[in-house]
């Protein structure tokens, strides 16, 4: 309990647990990040664009999609924040590599692809404009999918590589399904 009460008189919870994340990912999307860490989108991007002025990690916008990483100092600040959270006796420091978490979090999408798999599996064929819903809740999955692999990187023989891609096979047919059951468009004449 005193160890807890040490870190939080010299650590704010939400800036030390997002740097400590980061650290985990090496790069990875801001709302990943904000679900990681418990916080709301524009907080953590609030807090992280106060990083970013420090020097600590650079960021880079890919279409709607924000992305960040540490930089050589921040991985240094980031390396030294973990040695001082152990150092408290802490053992909430993040270390989102080991494989009971990643099989959380595969767990965690497979229940979720499947239940919009289960949504489009109950009409018969869809409009425009769900077609597109659909792929929209995809959307996310997709990026899940791909920090779970970089997780992965790390560990070239863990047997959850295979639910990994099996994971992505699944999301691949679920995007095939959305296209065939697409009513065609009605032609204008």
């Amino acid at each position: 309990m005193v160890a807890n009460e040490l870190a939080g008189v010299f650590l704010h919870k939400m800036p030390s647990s997002l740097l400590l994340t980061i650290r985990t990912y090496d790069r990875t999307y801001v709302s990943v990040l904000a679900k990681e860490c418990n916080c709301t989108y524009p907080h953590a991007v609030k807090t992280l664009w106060g990083m970013e002025k420090l020097g600590l990690l650079r960021s880079e916008k890919v279409g709607r999609v924000k992305y960040v990483e540490l930089t050589d100092h921040g991985r240094v600040v980031a390396d030294s924040l973990n040695d001082l959270v152990l150092s408290f006796g802490v053992n909430e420091a993040p270390m989102k590599t080991d494989a009971g978490h990643i099989n959380q979090k595969i767990n965690n999408v497979i229940r979720k692809v499947e239940a919009i798999q289960k949504d489009l599996e109950a009409g018969n064929d869809i409009s425009r404009d769900e077609a597109i819903h659909f792929n929209r809740k995809l959307g996310p999955y997709y990026r899940e999918l791909n920090s779970i692999r970089l997780l992965l990187e790390t560990q070239p023989n863990s047997p959850l590589r295979t639910k990994v891609e099996a994971l992505g096979r699944t999301l691949s047919k679920v995007k095939r399904d959305i296209e065939t059951k697409r009513m065609p468009q009605s032609t204008v004449t």
